[in-house]
Order: structure tokens, then sequence, then C-alpha cells
């Protein structure tokens, strides 16, 4: 005590707290962001590869019951039970699979950034 002045100090104790609060909000962001989406890729992979499954048996001659259960097969990530097959027949001499998934949702985001289902189509001629 100098002379009889006080020097205020500043005290900084909580300041590290509030910055990691700030930053940890961005980052966990887009570390459940980037998980959403790789996994939706995963799932958009496994959909186009059914349906290529799917069309192939199509096009050997396969019934219906038999293709669905290979383009099912051929995707063992994903939930049977969200997948939706349909085939048709576009032209005489081509037949065409498209298969519907509701993705997974991991982290809330809505349906403008990720759609709500992914959807692959694959068309081969006839054998």
């Amino acid at each position: 005590m100098c002379g009889g002045l006080f020097i205020a100090r500043h005290r900084d104790d909580g300041a590290a707290a509030v910055e990691f609060a700030l930053v940890a909000m961005l980052f966990f962001t887009l570390l459940f962001g980037a998980i959403q989406f790789g996994y939706t890729f995963f799932e958009y992979v496994s959909v186009a590869h059914a349906a290529r499954e799917g069309v192939r048996w199509a096009a050997l001659g396969a019934s219906g019951e038999t293709v669905e259960l290979r383009a099912v097969a051929a995707a063992p990530g994903l939930d049977p039970d969200r997948i939706t097959l349909s085939i048709d027949n576009p032209a005489s001499d081509s037949v065409r699979v498209r298969i519907t998934y509701v993705r997974t949702q991991l982290v809330p985001i809505p349906d403008v950034v990720l759609p709500a289902s992914i959807s692959s189509a694959a068309v081969q001629r006839l054998e």
C-alpha cells in the first residue's frame, strides 16, 4: 500500500470458460453435422448398390420376390423395414428397379438440408 493508492487488478478467471462455451457450440455443431452427412452418404451408396444388384437379377428374369431379396441382401447396413422397392419395364427390352430408403436421422437436421428419404434407380437391358 504505497501512498494509499490501490491498484485494481483485472481478473479474468471465467473468460476461458466463456470462450470455450462459444467455440464448443460451433465445434460440436460441425462435428455432428459431419457425422450425419457421412452416415447419409453411406446409406446412399448402399441404396445405389442395392438398386444395381436388384436390376441385375431382374434383367436375368428372376421373380419379383427374388429381386427384392437379392437387393436387400446387397445392402446389409440398411434396415430392411425401411426399404421400398419397385420394378417396372419402361421399354419392352429393359427393366428398371427403383429403391427408396427412409434415412437414419442421427442428428436433427431439417429436411431442407438433407432429404427425408434416399432413392436410387437402375436400368438394364433384358437378357
